[in-house]
């Protein structure tokens, strides 16, 4: 599914179920696959629990996060603000476990980011706020005011590549009086009912029909396959149940979560199929997934025995660092921001294998890395199976990515004379030095060296 088209669309289903025939009628239309494609096959019991506003099985969920946020102020003061971020979507009963009745719902309705920023972005909440609070509770609507006497749902299992989760209450709840389908058995033009709480403002269902199957949702860290609906869905209400009509029975099946759409698109809706989910309701355990090939870190021995043969080259934080041997130490050069325009050294690191300890002993084994990871990258683009297999330089790029904000603030650190680094000055170094630095000065400012290790 293209990433530019899609977008996370929590919906539910608004719109009369014109197509279900009077309540008087007895006739089920010609049936013959195991869906039908028109709702007028449903028995008229079901047709009755389906004609009304709202299903009594169907909940809207409020998700509610606090979050804190630390800061200094004038006078050095800590201050401590507190965020909160609210959201609803829709949740179903389907069955009693023990003393609790569970609920199931979307991963994306109910989870929040323990930490914000890098990606993880909250509304309203500042980047670097960390999560202290959070709570999912059941209301008549988005406008019904916090009371002690709603019920608090606790959290069971939550499964971000299948965008699902399950909560469970003690108090008792209306189950889903229909049989959980076979979502492998649609076919495109089966009708579907889907029921929920559009903008968690009141209970509604739509009706539609499959248009798309067998379609694998790799987006936003999800991993799952969904089958698409024509349904006019409104913002708001993802983890609503999707119903199809059995031909053998005429009474509706769970055939799958509504949970995303595609962004500018109107009846373009997808649905988690409910075969893969049934380990994760009946069972409520999460599949064992294979992890991923993953690329060893870098050895700095490796790079090391490279220095040995002169310097190298390599991104760090954002700059370009030219690392090379001098003697027993090795120096880290960091060119001017401007490169390859100046060649000019802002700042050095120097690293003489002196013991180490706090930011100067992560900045030893940042540079390292960084630079072992280079040097792999290098080899296997080299290499004939790195030229033809682009997954292993793909997923060394990646590590090296991965660490530049962290490199970033390490270079601040060093640069703002940070507790665990030794600044050496040109004159300390040499003195006959300082002349040479006078002079350098005035075309640029002298470039600060660090000496890792004690002194």
């Amino acid at each position: 599914m293209p990433s530019a088209a899609r977008a996370l669309v929590a919906v539910l289903l608004v719109a009369p179920l014109a197509s279900l025939p009077a309540q008087g009628a007895t006739a089920r239309p010609p049936c013959t696959a195991r869906y039908a494609d028109t709702l007028a096959a449903m028995t008229p019991a079901a047709r009755d629990r389906e004609s009304r506003p709202a299903a009594d099985w169907v909940y809207c969920l409020r998700a509610t996060a606090v979050y804190e946020h630390v800061q200094y102020r004038r006078g050095g003061k800590l201050v401590h603000e507190y965020h909160s971020k609210t959201r609803h979507g829709t949740g179903f009963a389907y069955q009693k476990r023990g003393g609790e009745w569970l609920i199931a719902t979307n991963q994306h309705v109910v989870a929040f980011p323990e930490v914000t920023g890098d990606g993880q972005d909250v509304e309203g909440v500042p980047a670097g706020s960390r999560r202290v609070r959070t709570d999912v509770r059941i209301v008549a609507n988005e406008a019904e005011p916090e009371s002690p006497d709603q019920i608090v749902l606790r959290p069971v299992l939550v499964d971000e590549p299948f965008d699902v989760a399950v909560l469970a209450s003690r108090d008792p709840l209306r189950l889903i009086p229909y049989r959980i389908g076979r979502s492998a058995d649609l076919r495109v033009g089966n009708s579907v009912l889907a029921r929920g709480f559009p903008l968690g403002a009141f209970a509604a269902a739509n009706a539609g029909h499959v248009i798309g199957l067998g379609q694998r949702d790799v987006e936003r860290g999800w991993d799952h396959e969904d089958f698409a609906v024509d349904a006019l869905l409104n913002l708001g209400s993802s983890g609503s149940p999707v119903l199809a009509v059995s031909c053998e029975t005429g009474e509706p099946e769970l055939v799958g979560i509504y949970h995303a759409g595609y962004r500018n698109a109107q009846g373009l809706n997808v649905v988690i199929a409910v075969d893969q989910l049934r380990g994760v309701l009946d069972e409520l355990r999460v599949p064992v997934r294979p992890v991923a090939a993953s690329e060893p870190a870098g050895d700095p021995a490796e790079a090391r025995a490279a220095l040995a043969r002169g310097p190298v080259l390599f991104p760090f934080g954002g700059r370009a660092i030219r690392a090379e041997r001098q003697g027993d130490a090795t120096k880290f050069a960091v060119l001017d921001p401007s490169y390859p325009l100046s060649t000019r050294i802002e700042l050095s690191v120097v690293d003489r294998g002196l013991p180490a300890d706090g930011r100067a002993a992560e900045l030893r084994g940042a540079l390292w890395d960084q630079l072992a990871l280079v040097l792999r990258y290098r080899a296997a683009e080299a290499s004939a199976a790195g030229r033809t297999v682009t997954g292993t330089r793909e997923r060394i790029a990646a590590l090296i990515q991965r660490g530049e904000d962290d490199q970033q603030q390490l270079l601040a650190a060093v640069k703002a004379g940070a507790e665990g680094f030794s600044q050496v000055t040109p004159g300390e170094r040499d003195p006959a030095a300082r002349g040479r630095a006078d002079a350098a000065g005035r075309a640029g400012p002298p470039a600060i060296e660090v000496i890792l290790g004690t002194r």
